[in-house]
């Protein structure tokens, strides 16, 4: 007599059939934004960890950042296809949204600069962790606020947001030169002869 199969006895038994399904969950999509999934593929905000001057900002709840590697036309006479991009400036700015907590202001906790110490206040670090890996999304020792907006309204809990620039940043790729990027000039600069074997990714500082 053949056995009868079904999704319980493949399984060989309710609870192995609950822990697969659970398992393909966790490994779709879906699982992979899942906060159950410790280690999801994909990065969520619940797993980031925000510190400001390396202290933990517990009421932040979210961060925007934005980086700029601006490239200039060079253009010559009689082409209509630009001859080069060379770069021009890297900028980076963002924003951090926090919750208003009295005795806790930006200028309190020497985030922002106050009206006496406009001129003289240090730069600040922000950086953004995954602390389910302890892997660096973001970071930068040298950023300043450059706007604070509030907003207050009855029956609702304040926020404040901050907005920043910064010189330079570090993510998930350590910052190094290019391989050949000292190298003679040649009359073909492809990336094979000059050996720049990198991506965006791996140029920044902090």
């Amino acid at each position: 007599m053949g056995s009868v199969k079904n999704a319980f006895t493949d399984q060989g038994s309710f609870g192995g059939a609950l822990n697969n399904a659970a398992e393909n969950l966790l490994n779709s999509a879906v699982g992979g934004l899942s906060p159950l999934n410790n280690f999801g593929r994909y990065f969520t905000g619940s797993r980031a960890i925000i510190k400001l001057n390396s202290k933990l900002f517990g009421f932040a709840f979210g961060v925007t950042f934005n980086i700029k590697t601006m490239q200039d036309e060079i253009n010559t006479i009689d082409d209509w296809i630009p001859y080069e991009l060379a770069p021009k400036r890297i900028l980076v700015n963002g924003t951090l949204s926090m919750f208003h907590i009295p005795g806790k202001t930006p200028t309190r906790e020497l985030i922002q600069a106050n009206a006496l110490s406009f001129l003289f206040h240090k730069y600040i670090t922000i950086e953004i962790t995954d602390q389910t890996t302890n892997q660096k999304i973001f970071k930068t020792n040298r950023a300043v606020i450059t706007n604070r907006s509030q907003t207050i309204q009855a029956g609702e809990i304040s926020t404040i947001t901050l907005e920043w620039k910064a010189l330079g940043w570090i993510d998930d790729i350590t910052p190094a030169w290019p391989k050949g990027f000292d190298a003679e000039d040649t009359p073909n600069l492809g990336n094979d002869e000059l050996g720049l074997s990198f991506g965006l990714d791996q140029i920044g500082f902090a």
